[in-house]
């Protein structure tokens, strides 16, 4: 009988660290093997982001992610079909290795990780709406599109009726205050306005034709590079891409300057359309958001989460104010 034994921090690590060098040295035999590892990021069990020390051309250093392999199907179709054919930056991607009876692959990328987009500087949210203009109208009709997870209005509603289910069931833990389970009340309160007034609030969606998605973009996920030729963007993480509505993309983004983008590709959507589009997105981005924090109230901790999701209710309650189907 074999015995399994638990391994500690370290031991996985260095069982981590053995395993991203046997699949860089299959992938780029040419290039040297790191003397230095670094983590940049420990999410779940078995998923983590170390950076390659000066193993990347020229001297560069390289991104190793461990991701799954469904989502990491993702990410190749679009790092290996898509982003190259289209007229826009990317970063270098230097492949992928399936590990074998793990159910994970690594990703090896380009390290990005000095500036970062902010949607609250001007340049950037310019920068990012040309970006995303182009991307959008560039891939309508691509073939990749039928092995991309669909990103609708109704992927939106799915999360925000299971964030909603796993607030009720942690409704009842000992550790809340009055004050939190005040809040979790707020939240759901938010919840049931939104799926009750769900077909009014996305039916705007529907006059956008379907595109890439990339459902993640946010600061930590895009590079920005300046130059005296401006600003480049280089948008990474792409595990919650798919094929659906940019309304979640662009919610953030300058909108005169994605209208200005896609209205010769688009002439039918005016400025006015697109505006209400991208409010639209800012609820599914706040979804996204809630879907986010709901995993952790499994853990003893309450602290964290409910932090965020004060920040989430709060958004929320500021978009139903404002929005103009409210009563």
């Amino acid at each position: 009988m074999r015995v399994k034994f638990a391994m500690n921090r370290d031991q996985e690590k260095n069982l981590l660290e053995h395993s991203v060098v046997n699949a860089w040295r299959r992938l780029q035999p040419e290039l040297i093997v790191p003397q230095l590892i670094e983590v940049v990021e420990e999410s779940s069990p078995g998923r983590i982001v170390l950076r390659l020390i000066g193993v990347g051309n020229t001297g560069s250093d390289v991104i190793a992610k461990r991701t799954p392999q469904s989502t990491a199907l993702v990410e190749r179709t679009i790092y290996e079909e898509i982003l190259p054919k289209l007229p826009l930056s990317m970063l270098l991607y230097y492949g992928s290795i399936f590990e074998q009876n793990s159910g994970y692959c690594w990703l090896f990328l380009e390290d990005v990780s000095g500036e970062k987009y902010h949607p609250h500087i001007m340049d950037h949210r310019v920068a990012a709406a040309k970006w995303l203009g182009i991307m959008n109208t560039s891939v309508t009709n691509h073939v990749a599109a039928s092995r991309l997870p669909l990103r609708l209005p109704d992927h939106y509603l799915k999360l925000l009726q299971v964030g909603r289910e796993t607030i009720l069931s942690n409704i009842t833990n000992p550790a809340l205050e009055p004050a939190d389970l005040q809040l979790l009340e707020a939240v759901v309160a938010h919840c049931d306005y939104l799926s009750s007034n769900w077909e009014q609030l996305t039916s705007v969606c529907e006059g956008m034709p379907p595109t890439l998605v990339h459902g993640d973009f946010i600061s930590k996920n895009v590079g920005i590079r300046t130059s005296q030729d401006g600003i480049t963007l280089l948008p990474f993480d792409w595990e919650k891409a798919g094929w659906g509505s940019p309304a979640e993309d662009i919610s953030l983004v300058d909108i005169v300057t994605y209208w200005n983008t896609v209205q010769d590709f688009w002439p039918d959507l005016d400025l006015q359309v697109i505006q209400r589009v991208a409010n639209v997105g800012r609820f599914f981005r706040c979804l996204v958001y809630l879907e986010w924090i709901v995993p952790q109230f499994g853990d003893n901790a309450i602290e964290e989460p409910m932090h965020h999701l004060s920040q989430c209710e709060t958004w929320l309650a500021e978009l139903i104010q404002n929005s103009p189907w409210r009563d």
